[in-house]
């Protein structure tokens, strides 16, 4: 690993001794107090790598901003997998939902992109929470749409993704590239187990003739059903 700055170097000491701490307390019986004072340590530390790396006059090398940007995101995934745990211990199920996905995604992000690893150290991450998933959460199913694009764009440089030389899911000089959809003809929305999107979830299920929640079988009376 070539770190050439000193600060990033320090930063990812730091990181490494909070991220130690961090996923002792991410355990569902640690006290829900000490897990929310450590999402405020996390945010704290997700802040402070944002500002080295959009700082000006920095000349850190690409793999450094990349490091740094892997850094912040792994924090993020962290610090929702804490939430995911106190929104648990709260009831509010659909929210806990949320911040796993959200944590799986961060997670697959770095693993793709990490400048000085091939990502294989996030394994063992990335079993525990498809082991939340499978545990915890009930079988669920999804909707996936198709439809024709007709307008993308790219966040890196801005300009037709189509037409760029940028890739979705990639890191440039610690931005993660986007491709943004800006019109679309929307076709079908399909019912299906495996979809892009899991936050694209069935939210409501008959039972014993009622509609009720799918993750909680309470009663629903209002509301979309995805």
């Amino acid at each position: 690993m070539i770190i050439e700055h000193e600060e990033v170097k320090n930063l990812l000491d730091e990181f490494n001794d909070l991220i130690s701490n961090s996923q002792n307390i991410a355990i569902f019986t640690r006290d829900i107090e000490l897990q929310k004072e450590e999402k405020n340590t996390l945010h704290t530390f997700i802040e402070k790598a944002e500002s080295l790396r959009k700082a000006e006059n920095s000349n850190y090398s690409e793999p450094e901003l990349n490091l740094i940007l892997c850094l912040e995101i792994s924090a993020e995934a962290i610090q929702s997998e804490l939430s995911m745990l106190i929104n648990l211990k709260e009831g509010n199920m659909d929210a806990a939902w949320g911040n796993l996905v959200y944590a799986q995604n961060q997670t697959s992000i770095v693993a793709s992109n990490h400048p000085f690893s091939n990502g294989d150290y996030l394994n063992g991450y990335l079993a525990r929470l498809d082991a939340y998933e499978k545990v915890i959460f009930p079988k669920m199913m999804f909707a996936s749409t198709g439809g024709i694009i007709r307008e993308t764009k790219c966040s890196i440089c801005k300009g037709d993704y189509e037409e760029c030389d940028h890739m979705k899911g990639k890191m440039y000089n610690g931005q993660l590239c986007v491709r943004e959809i800006h019109k679309i003809d929307l076709e079908e929305v399909s019912i299906v187990e495996n979809p892009a999107n899991k936050l694209c979830r069935v939210l409501t299920i008959e039972r014993n003739g009622k509609m009720v929640d799918t993750l909680t079988l309470k009663g629903k009376t209002t509301g979309n059903n995805v």
